[in-house]
């Protein structure tokens, strides 16, 4: 079955694609092509493949049996309906960032596959660089994913999170070699799972974010992690200073934290996104 998926213009699935391949996260049980990406993601205790393809007209592929809110998943995946105009208003005024605006022009946020993803990942990625985080979700997805087969090719979606709740934080360890984090994450998706993600959703940013601080092993990066990169709240960051060292690839010696945060307001998480990803970029050229 073919799905049209909407976007919110400026979108650019190219740009989409392009982040995809280089940040590694998103390589782990997908697909990627030079015009699509397939995934797959666990509803109703089945694992469902998708595929996203196109540019500016996007499809999503979906086997014909499959459940509507597969098409609010792949959506929002991809950031399919994020409105870049307040983000890209303020940039006209910012000649450093609008560079990254030209470069990244139509990029919408991509985000983890769900809060059941972000909310094992943000365990694995704490004080670990990001190769070593992916090489543990692949771990886990090796042992507690469900596979689906692609063509000649196998990935594996997450468990849901209420399936993930009932984990024991030794088998964890024991998947993904690590027993701190195995425990860790047991701990944490229980916790955010008793959250739920309709209060994650929908509540003040700060009631969301202090709701997730309650949770043994959940700091703030972790927090804004989860609540950025899983659900696509832009509005606040944990904090500007950890975007300093791009900040400053990007903005050089102008580099003013209180004027950028003045600036883009409840776009922040949107500027810290463009920012992460553009940087390196900008010091290529």
């Amino acid at each position: 079955m073919k799905l049209t998926v909407v976007t919110q213009k400026p979108f650019s699935f190219a740009q989409t694609l392009t982040f995809m391949k280089r940040f590694p996260p998103c390589q782990a049980e997908t697909i990627i092509t030079d015009d699509s990406v397939t995934a797959a993601v666990s509803i109703g205790g089945r694992a469902w493949p998708f595929t996203l393809r196109g540019d500016h007209n996007l499809t999503l592929e979906v086997p014909d049996d499959a459940p509507r809110s597969i098409a609010r998943r792949a959506s929002d995946f991809i950031g399919a309906t994020d409105d870049l105009a307040a983000l890209y208003k303020a940039a006209e005024a910012d000649p450093p960032f609008r560079t990254l605006v030209t470069s990244l022009y139509g990029l919408h946020q991509v985000r983890f596959l769900g809060l059941e993803e972000i909310a094992v990942y943000c365990v694995m990625m704490q004080r670990a660089p990001i190769a070593m985080a992916t090489r543990l979700k692949r771990k886990f997805l090796e042992r507690f994913g469900r596979p689906v087969t692609i063509g000649s090719a196998t990935i594996r979606a997450m468990p849901e999170l209420g399936e993930l709740a009932k984990l024991d934080g030794e088998d964890i360890a024991r998947a993904i070699g690590h027993r701190s984090k195995g425990q860790r994450i047991a701990t944490v998706v229980r916790g955010v799972a008793a959250i739920g993600e309709d209060f994650l959703r929908t509540a003040k940013y700060a009631d969301a974010r202090d709701a997730l601080l309650e949770i043994p092993g959940i700091g703030p990066f972790s927090a804004g992690a989860i609540l950025l990169r899983g659900l696509g709240r832009v509005e606040q960051v944990p904090s500007l200073e950890m975007f300093a060292t791009e900040a400053r690839a990007v903005y050089g010696n102008t580099w003013d934290e209180a004027a950028v945060q003045r600036r883009y307001g409840e776009q922040i998480g949107y500027w810290s996104f463009y920012v992460k990803t553009g940087a390196s970029r900008v010091v290529g050229r």
